[in-house]
Formats: structure tokens, sequence, C-alpha cells
């Protein structure tokens, strides 16, 4: 590791590093109550897809406020551990996740969902999965160790996302078991699911980006 003497002068504010690890576990809780959610809908009460829904909604709240913070500590810190610009595009693509993931889960109630194809448990699998690389990236960056084996893993999940999506968009109109309407709906949350490991994969592509300019 190259030593700056300005780093020894100036310390760099880490308390970013928290925060981004912070709107990672916000994410991560999001996508399991997603899961369980989906994986047991046709056995949940009305209530309980509610309450699911509802707490889905909350995270997201808590993860705009977080977003927020992050913003607000950017214009009010000197020196920073990562260029201001990376900073926040991590954070508002963290939040555009949580974002896309409440828009699915509302989608669920006023669709009135009582039923889901198999792949979007699959696919609920999938942005678990990236959500915990998303922790253990951040992790990573602030360690800076490990990052690109994580940034690759993250790639080949997005990868691995857009092959379920196209599978699922054409089992929906050859396996004959699907309603038009129920098509529509269920081809919208598999685009938008998509869109999260989009999302999440770019916020490797910004990490990557960051470990090459640092060095």
């Amino acid at each position: 590791m190259k030593f700056n003497i300005l780093d020894f002068l100036l310390p760099r504010e880490v308390k970013f590093f928290k925060y981004m690890t912070s709107q990672a576990e916000i994410f991560i809780e999001s996508c399991e109550v997603f899961k369980k959610m989906v994986s047991s809908i046709d056995t949940l009460s009305e209530d309980e897809t509610k309450n699911m829904i509802k707490r889905i909604g909350e995270l997201e709240q808590k993860g705009d406020d977080l977003e927020h913070l992050i913003i607000d500590e950017l214009h009010k810190t000197f020196i920073t551990p990562l260029d201001r610009e990376d900073i926040h595009l991590i954070a508002i693509n963290v939040d555009k996740s949580l974002d896309i993931l409440n828009s699915i889960a509302r989608k669920f109630e006023i669709y009135g969902v009582k039923k889901v194809p198999v792949n979007v448990c699959r696919f609920a699998d999938v942005i678990i999965e990236i959500s915990i690389e998303l922790r253990n990236l951040f992790a990573a960056l602030e360690k800076k160790e490990n990052i690109i084996e994580i940034v690759k893993k993250m790639h080949e999940l997005e990868n691995k996302a857009d092959t379920l999506f196209y599978t699922s968009v054409a089992e929906l109109f050859s396996d004959g078991k699907h309603s038009p309407v129920e098509i529509i709906k269920f081809k919208e949350i598999y685009e938008h699911l998509e869109s999260i490991v989009d999302s999440v994969d770019f916020i490797g592509k910004i990490v990557r980006g960051v470990s090459v300019k640092q060095g």
C-alpha cells in the first residue's frame, strides 16, 4: 500500500464506508423480505402479505434517509475516502435498487398477486446473492483488497439474471399457463427485477474504476 503524506496530515473521513455498508445491509434485508414473500405468497394471508410489503416500504424509506445523509455529509466533508462523484453514484444506485424493489412489492399489492411463476423466486435468490456481494464489495473497498474478484462475481450474477430474464419471459408466452393480463404483469415484474441486478452490477463497475484510480 502506498503511503501518502497527505493522508497522514489530513486523514480521510472513513464514515462513508460505514454509510455504504449500512445501505447494503438495508438492501439485503429488503431482498430477504421479498424472497420470503414470493416463496410463500400462495399460503400467506392478505394481512401477512401487506405487512411484508409495508416492511419493504419502510426499508426503502430508511434507504432514502441514508442516501440524503450521505449527500449532506459530502457537502460538509473536506477529505473523502473516494472521489465525491463516485460516492454519490454509489449511493444513488443502491437507493435506486431499493426503490425498484419497493415498486415491485407495491405492484404485488396493486395487482393482487396470489401466485407467482417459479422464476420469480429464482430471481429473488439472485438479488439476495448480489446484495450480499455488494456488502462484501464495500468491505473490500475499505480494505483495498479482493475488489476485482467480487466485481467478477457480481458480473456473473448479472449474466445469470440476463439469462433468467429471457428464459422467464419466453416461458410466460409459451407454457400456456398464463392469461394475457398475467403475461403483462409478470413481464413487467421480471423487467424490474433485472433492473435491480443491473443497478448493483453498475456499482461494481464504479468500484472497479475507483480501484484503478487509486492504484
